[in-house]
């Protein structure tokens, strides 16, 4: 029998805002594609010094996403680089990352212009 993989999209936008790289996620991040996510964020990560996350169209993720959202957020904080994430509070998946203060580890407002602005 075949495990069942989740969708979700990452779509990487042009920016001219400097070194700033902003991905939009939408879908479902769970264990079925958490390897490959973890992936697709070093690449956009690589020469910029501000990664900003869109996290509006998450649904769901579950403890493997969140750990590769804490892991890769702990990585750009080594190399000295920015981290936000676009998330309003009535976002799906804005208490759960309230609940383990994902705000520590990045800068979390609900536009984009608030996140580039507090990075």
């Amino acid at each position: 029998m075949l495990a069942r993989v989740t969708w979700y999209e990452l779509e990487v936008r042009e920016t001219d805002v400097g070194e700033i790289a902003l991905g939009e996620l939408a879908g479902e991040l769970d264990l079925t594609n958490a390897e490959e996510l973890e992936r697709r964020l070093e690449e956009i990560a690589a020469g910029v010094s501000k990664v900003v996350l869109d996290l509006n169209g998450i649904l769901f993720f579950d403890s493997a996403a969140l750990h590769v959202l804490f892991r890769f957020a702990r990585r750009l904080e080594a190399e000295g680089k920015a981290f936000g994430l676009v998330l309003p509070a009535t976002s799906p998946v804005a208490k759960t990352l309230s609940i383990v203060s994902f705000d520590q580890v990045a800068t979390i407002r609900p536009s984009l212009e608030e996140v580039l602005a507090g990075l």
